[in-house]
């Protein structure tokens, strides 16, 4: 095979300029601050002993949109999109800790108890946030509403959900097991790296070890052809906003665990935009079609890297929304056809001008 045309395939790879463009922004921050990429064992006051550093924080602090980006990938491939993801977040944390604290006149003092099983706490909030990711689906598969005002249903009435089920009240907890899916370590590796890690085999799996992968593609592509086919593009798209759902009910408690609270105004605020450019950056088309879940992984670092770097630089907090903005869409003109054409063509052009071909 000519080495030319397969360095031409990366360079028109949009998962090549996702990653080339979060080797330059780590690349900008070691650059002003060497020990930006240090990573370092520290022993905390229980005798634990952690990984701990910018890029480990990075990791850390990424997991929750990562994971809801899992689901947001399919969604998008299926030419839909998922703006409800935000609110099952602050459903997810508030049905834990009620479960945790349950009446808050009654236990009026945060500790290390849980009012009902545990079970409870991890299980139920799961299920219901399934159950709302099914009733986007079936709205979207079954009754054909358009996906983004389907889902502005539960955006706008989940918040009203966390309220009602906390009574308004902010509830906040000391338990243990609870605290340690947020901020716990095994071997040293934050628990969210963990579950974010086996959130992402679980999907890859399931997406290119079965035939739904290949379906989500081919509805995503031409849902009328797939029709005819004889695949059951409703049953296919409804999976998918139920995954999304339960992911979305899986990164609640891991940010309901971070504060050891319940935050129904500001729990998951603006994590749908996040998770649909994780998946516009990792090389997903908005437009339907192909889809890579690694790309989506890629994408949820490169918003996590931004925002650490801003924090990381003392620029001021006002300024965040604009400065990552600016990032995103440099990336984003990097990953656009036409320029990824002309960056390939000029190669090409090179490689004539040198006045021959590499082989293999």
């Amino acid at each position: 095979m000519k080495r030319g045309l397969k360095w031409d395939t990366i360079l028109r790879s949009k998962l090549f300029w996702a990653v080339v463009a979060e080797f330059l922004i780590l690349l900008v921050g070691f650059i002003i601050r060497p020990d930006f990429l240090n990573i370092q064992i520290r022993t905390l006051e229980d005798g634990t002993r952690v990984l701990f550093g910018t890029p480990i924080d990075i990791l850390n602090r990424s997991s929750e949109i990562t994971i809801i980006a899992m689901g947001m990938t399919l969604v998008i491939a299926l030419g839909g999109t998922d703006i409800s993801v935000g609110a099952l977040v602050a459903v997810s944390g508030a049905i834990a800790l009620k479960f945790l604290r349950w009446d808050v006149l009654e236990y009026t003092t945060p500790g290390d108890y849980s009012v009902m099983p545990f079970v409870y706490v991890l299980v139920v909030p799961l299920v219901v946030c399934t159950l709302m990711g099914l009733f986007n689906g079936t709205l979207v598969a079954r009754l054909k509403i358009q996906p983004i005002i389907a889902t502005l249903i539960l955006m706008v009435a989940g918040r009203g959900i966390a309220q009602i089920v906390t009574d308004g009240k902010q509830f906040t907890t000391q338990y243990a097991p609870f605290k340690f899916i947020g901020n716990g370590s095994i071997l040293g590796i934050p628990l969210p790296i963990i579950i974010t890690f086996v959130v992402v085999a679980a999907m890859v799996v399931f997406v290119r070890k079965t035939s739904y992968g290949m379906f989500v593609e081919a509805v995503g592509i031409n849902p009328n052809a797939s029709r005819v086919s004889g695949i059951r593009s409703a049953v296919i798209i409804m999976i998918a906003y139920v995954l999304t759902g339960l992911l979305s009910g899986i990164s609640g408690l891991i940010y309901s665990s971070r504060i050891i609270s319940n935050d129904s105004n500001n729990a998951g605020l603006g994590y749908e935009m996040d998770a649909i450019l994780a998946v516009v950056l990792g090389g997903t088309s908005m437009t339907g079609g192909k889809f890579t879940l690694v790309g989506t992984v890629v994408g949820s670092i490169i918003i996590r890297t931004i925002t650490t770097l801003v924090f990381y630089f003392g620029i001021v907090s006002e300024a965040i929304m604009a400065f990552k903005a600016l990032i995103i869409a440099g990336v984003i003109v990097l990953q656009s056809e036409p320029v990824r054409r002309a960056i390939a063509r000029r190669r090409e052009k090179r490689h004539i001008n040198l006045g021959g071909e590499l082989h293999a």
